[in-house]
């Protein structure tokens, strides 16, 4: 049985140091358990066109392209928008360009550590890929961190939840899944939300909520398994640590949020405690944020890779974190560590399980003047070892399950004609003598950057059954005639065009378009039926040929082949 991992991996925008370790983790135990598997290289939905080796880039980019716009906003409403996006784009934009080469050099070791230990697809995949390409795996694990996710504007990434078009009628298992603060807000969403489970032979929850929502709300069971980096013991990670240049000092490791609780106790502690403090974060902050303590000895440490972080949490003489899996590794290198607060709640809950809620730091508080009581980590210890075991049987006996239990083919489809959305009709040709008698008051007729006409209609959606037809060609070019539609369309970001037999191929640039092996629409045309998950938009675009004079035909030696 061939195994598919897909996970959140390299592709983290703030190249956070535990998305490539916990995927390597999990896989290192699987193949230590005589189980092979391959790692599916993954772009989440959300990731879009980040530049993750020069965020800086990125975020000119889209600054640039905002800024062009400017003027053009008449709404007032509309406007405010406006100017807050610029001003956010800028901001990031601006945060990201001091840190350029330390950011390179975070990269490359980041993209070093993946290419040594990931044994993984060489093509990178994202949920629009995994409707229309098959990687070939027959077994499909989802294996954790925050991968169900409702992330807003996104929604649900349909490749976490193993339901893409791909891995129908494959084997699926969830392994520590986590859902981070966005959950379902709406009653479609929460049923979209098991329509992915209901299709899953086993699950596993990293956090304990998210097993009581599953089980409260369905016939589901998810028990609760621990996080993959905790699956193996501290000489695991001891042996591809780098022991860091400094000795005898505090670290602070600080994500998401702003962390300045986390960051102001630490600064109390090692001031008490006479030492110097290592910052270390995901986020673009400069000369760091101890900079507002002037009094604090610091460094700040950003281009550093995986195995070096390991390095500064094992050789720490104490921790300050807001981190769930700085806390993991605080716990196996049993280290006295203090956990600030995060806006979800998967750092409370993995201390709370090891008897371990009196390292939370409290709020204006000072964890010099009141300590909290000592780690017992020998309790801790045999609670993680019961635990181990635990976690170890559930995702051994699925994957034995899968592979001895026959599935019992299903029909996918129904779920998929339920699809709605509208066609946009464009000119094509590029050309200032082209008329329209396309109806106004029932759609938007405007022109796009690209000088080509666009009409959206206002009208019903159409039906991804094969049930709906094309709209009438309403454009009218002089000594042209209409030659019907090419469609292409996106599914999440990507496009692709539809080819003669209905394949989907994937749109790369508008230069280099397979025009003999598309499907060319006429005026009325059914619609095909998509078997996609989602469609955004679909466009039709025209196709015009010229109409020659009788006089220039007859110089012709070689005509084209639709006028042959």
């Amino acid at each position: 049985m061939k195994i598919g991992i897909i996970s959140i991996n390299m592709y983290s925008k703030g190249l956070n140091f535990a998305c490539p370790l916990h995927t390597w983790a999990f896989q290192q135990f699987l193949l230590e358990n005589g189980i092979d598997c391959t790692v599916l290289s993954y772009k989440p939905n959300y990731y879009e066109g980040f530049n993750l080796r020069h965020p800086y880039d990125y975020y000119k980019k889209k600054y640039e392209a905002k800024l062009a716009k400017k003027g053009t906003i008449t709404d007032p409403q509309e406007q405010k928008q406006y100017e807050d996006n610029l001003k956010y784009i800028k901001e990031k934009m601006d945060l990201w360009q001091p840190l350029r080469e330390e950011r390179e050099i975070r990269y490359e070791k980041f993209q070093h550590f993946i290419d040594q230990n990931y044994i993984r697809t060489k093509k990178c995949y994202d949920s629009d890929l995994l409707e229309v390409e098959d990687p070939g795996f027959d077994c499909y694990i989802c294996a954790t961190d925050v991968i169900w996710k409702n992330t807003p504007e996104f929604g649900y990434d349909r490749g976490f939840f193993l339901g893409s078009t791909c891995m129908e009628n494959k084997k699926k298992i969830a392994y520590a899944a986590s859902r981070g603060t966005h959950f379902a807000t709406t009653q479609e969403e929460t049923d979209q939300f098991f329509h992915y489970l209901n299709d899953f032979d086993s699950i596993s929850v990293r956090e304990k909520t998210l097993q009581q929502y599953i089980e409260q709300n369905s016939d589901i069971q998810a028990p609760v398994v621990l996080d993959p980096v905790l699956l193996h013991d501290r000489e695991f990670y001891e042996k591809i640590s780098v022991k860091p240049p400094e000795e005898h000092y505090v670290l602070l490791y600080y994500v998401m949020e702003q962390a300045k609780e986390t960051i102001r106790q630490a600064a109390l502690y090692a001031q008490a405690h006479h030492q110097k403090i290592i910052e270390i974060t995901d986020l673009p902050v400069g000369g760091g944020r101890l900079a507002a303590y002037p009094d604090v000895d610091y460094t700040l440490r950003y281009a550093i890779g995986i195995e070096e972080w390991l390095g500064y949490l094992l050789h720490a003489d104490c921790i300050f974190t807001n981190s769930f899996h700085a806390c993991c590794f605080s716990i196996l290198f049993e280290k006295p560590f203090f956990a600030g607060h995060r806006n979800s709640e998967k750092v409370a809950l993995i201390l709370d399980a090891f008897g371990l809620s009196h390292r939370k730091l409290v709020s204006k508080g000072n964890p010099v003047e009141n300590p909290p009581a000592p780690i017992d980590y020998d309790q801790v210890h045999t609670l993680l070892a019961q635990k181990r075991k635990e976690s170890a049987d559930f995702i051994l006996g699925a994957i034995r399950k899968a592979e001895i239990t026959e599935r019992q083919p299903q029909d996918y489809s129904a779920s998929k004609k339920e699809l709605r959305y509208r066609v946009q009709y464009n000119s094509g040709k590029i050309s200032d003598a082209f008329s329209s008698d396309w109806d106004e008051t029932a759609g938007i007729l405007k022109k796009l950057p690209s000088g080509s006409l666009e009409y959206i209609p206002h009208a019903a959606e159409k039906r991804n059954d094969g049930s709906s037809h094309l709209d009438s060609n309403q454009y009218r070019l002089p000594n042209h005639r209409f030659a019907g539609w090419r469609i292409r369309i996106q599914i999440d970001h990507r496009w692709f065009w539809i080819g003669e037999n209905k394949k989907l191929l994937l749109r790369k640039d508008a230069k280099n378009v397979p025009t003999g092996q598309l499907h060319i629409f006429q005026d009325g045309e059914k619609l095909p039926y998509l078997p996609v998950n989602h469609i955004s938009y679909m466009v039709a675009e025209a196709i015009w040929d010229p109409i020659f004079p009788l006089k220039v035909l007859r110089k012709l030696k070689h005509l084209p082949e639709r006028f042959s």
